[in-house]
């Protein structure tokens, strides 16, 4: 796995059972999920999927998760629903979404912003129509107090902040968003949730307990 350490990290609780981030989950509408080590983000998806009972909505674009299920590695979690969007079924699926968090609180994975942007990357304003997905998500998902989870790998770029790695996007900030960024250290995950300025303002350290899952 992939090493990235951020400057001036604080003390570390471990949360194993994912309560106290559960808790900083719920109080952001949206949640940017940074990573560099696409296994440790399903891992993390997966730990955090397996601990809460709110309805999941599960948008798999880059087909780790989905193809671990497929592969019988993982088994479809209750209370689970997921998709794999393709260009020609998104928009279809964005509207059964948007109809489902607009009448249920729900968890909304969307996984990864990557392979959204990959749906649209032939188009000179693909940034700006996946921007707006994204915020008209957020606008009908507080109508029912849901929470998204902004998946993307991504890289921290001196006086440009995220982005996203290959294509060096910006990966999307809004003042309604939790950034929290995954690292892997001494066989636990790392979660650092970042302050305005991307320094971690609180880290959780959560034991991996299998090689995989």
């Amino acid at each position: 796995m992939t090493h990235f350490v951020l400057d001036k990290n604080p003390h570390q609780e471990y949360d194993e059972n994912l309560s106290e981030l559960m808790k900083i989950i719920e109080l952001a509408p949206l949640n940017s999920i940074m990573y560099s080590d696409p296994f440790l983000k399903a891992y993390f998806l997966n730990k955090l999927i397996l601990k809460t009972n709110t309805p999941i909505i599960y948008l798999d674009f880059d087909l780790l998760y989905s193809g671990y299920v497929v592969s019988n590695i993982i088994s479809l979690p209750q209370g689970l629903t997921l998709y794999r969007p393709t260009r020609n079924e998104w928009i279809q699926t964005l509207k059964t979404i948007l109809l489902h968090i607009s009448e249920q609180k729900s968890i909304l994975i969307i996984d990864s912003l990557n392979g959204l942007f990959n749906l649209y990357h032939e188009k000179k304003d693909g940034g700006r129509l996946i921007n707006s997905f994204i915020m008209l998500l957020l606008c009908v998902g507080n109508m029912s107090k849901s929470n998204i989870l902004l998946c993307s790998m991504s890289r921290k770029r001196t006086d440009e902040g995220w982005v996203l790695s290959i294509t060096g996007r910006h990966v999307l900030d809004t003042n309604q968003m939790t950034k929290i960024h995954l690292d892997y250290l001494d066989s636990k995950i790392t979660v650092n949730i970042l302050d305005e300025k991307d320094n971690p303002k609180k880290s959780f350290k959560i034991p991996i307990q299998s090689e995989l899952f």
